[in-house]
C-alpha cells in the first residue's frame, strides 16, 4: 500500500514537471542558419520525374516590422545650461540589485517574439563555409542567411516559406520537437506558381500571448515600477515600408527538389543532399 502511494505521488511530481518544461519549450530561442547552393558539374543518369508538392496553405514568412520613429525626438534643440556641462562626463553604473531578475539565478532568457523570422545575410557558424562556395568554379551560391525563431511542437509546428525570385529557388522548412528535434526540408530550383498564405503576424502574436502568461509576475513588477507620462501625443514617422510590389513569377513544373525529414541537434550542421544542388542547415539555441 506505502508502495503504490509513494509511486502516485512520484507521478504527480513528474507531470507538474513535465507540465512546467513544456509551457516554455516552445518559447526557446534558435538562430538557424541556411546556405543553397547548385553543382555546376553535375554528372548523373537519374531521371527527375516526380513533381514537387506545396505541404501546406498556410505558412510563416521572413519579414520586416514597421519601423518608427518619434518625430519630435530629431527635432528638440539641446539648450546649453549649467546641469549640461556638470552631467557631461557622467557615466552612470548599472546596480544590479535593482534589476528586474536576479543574475544569481537560473531564470531562462526571456524571449522576444518580435524578433523572429527577420532574415539578414550576415551568417556566423556558417560564413566560412559561405565564403568558400562563393569562390569555387564548382558551385553556385544561390543564398546564404540567417535568422531567430522558437521551435514548435509537431502539431502546432508551422513551415517557414522563402522563394528568390532572381535566383530561382525556394525553401519550406519545418522544425518541430517532440521527443527531440526535427527538421522538415523541402527546397527546390524553380518557381512555384502561387504562393502559401502567410499567417506570420499571427504566429508571433500567439507566442506574444503565451509570453506574457509565463513571466507575468515580472512584467506585472516591471510595470508597477514605470510612472510614464507624455506632455504630448507622439507624433511617428515611418523609417520602411512593408509594401511589396508585385513581382511576374514564371513558374513551371518543379522536378528538382530535395524532400527530407531528419533529426537535429542543436550546434551541429546538416547537410541535405541533391544529384543538382545542396542546402546546409545550421541551428543553435540562443
Amino acid at each position: 500500500m506505502k508502495l503504490s502511494k509513494l509511486l502516485f505521488l512520484l507521478f504527480i511530481c513528474i507531470s507538474f514537471v513535465s507540465a512546467d518544461t513544456n509551457l516554455t519549450d516552445d518559447l526557446k530561442e534558435y538562430e538557424i542558419e541556411i546556405i543553397i547552393f547548385q553543382h555546376n558539374k553535375v554528372e548523373t543518369d537519374e531521371n527527375f520525374d516526380q513533381v514537387f508538392i506545396s505541404p501546406s496553405a498556410e505558412s510563416i514568412s521572413f519579414y520586416n516590422p514597421k519601423l518608427q520613429i518619434n518625430k519630435n525626438a530629431y527635432l528638440l534643440e539641446s539648450k546649453e545650461n549649467f546641469f549640461n556641462r556638470l552631467f557631461e562626463d557622467f557615466n552612470p553604473k548599472t546596480n544590479n540589485n535593482n534589476s528586474i531578475t536576479d543574475n544569481n539565478n537560473n531564470n531562462p532568457k526571456i524571449s522576444n517574439p518580435k524578433n523572429w523570422f527577420r532574415k539578414t545575410n550576415n551568417l556566423d557558424v556558417l560564413k566560412k563555409l559561405n565564403n568558400k562556395l562563393n569562390t569555387n568554379n564548382d558551385y553556385k551560391l544561390l543564398g546564404g542567411f540567417k535568422w531567430i525563431q522558437n521551435i514548435d511542437y509537431k502539431d502546432n509546428a508551422r513551415y517557414l516559406f522563402f522563394e528568390d525570385i532572381d535566383s530561382e529557388y525556394g525553401l519550406f522548412l519545418k522544425l518541430y520537437r517532440s521527443r527531440f528535434l526535427h527538421a522538415d526540408v523541402k527546397t527546390y530550383i524553380g518557381i512555384i506558381d502561387k504562393e502559401p498564405i502567410d499567417v506570420t503576424k499571427d504566429e508571433i502574436s500567439k507566442f506574444e500571448k503565451k509570453l506574457l502568461v509565463v513571466n507575468k509576475k515580472e512584467i506585472n513588477n516591471f510595470n508597477d515600477n514605470l510612472r510614464i507620462e507624455l506632455n504630448k501625443p507622439n507624433n511617428y514617422v515611418e523609417l520602411n515600408s512593408d509594401k511589396i510590389m508585385p513581382l511576374n513569377k514564371k513558374s513551371k513544373e518543379i522536378n528538382i527538389f530535395i524532400d527530407e525529414q531528419r533529426r537535429i541537434f542543436n550546434e551541429e550542421i546538416h547537410y541535405f543532399d541533391h544529384p543538382m544542388f545542396g542546402l546546409i542547415l545550421s541551428i543553435k539555441e540562443i
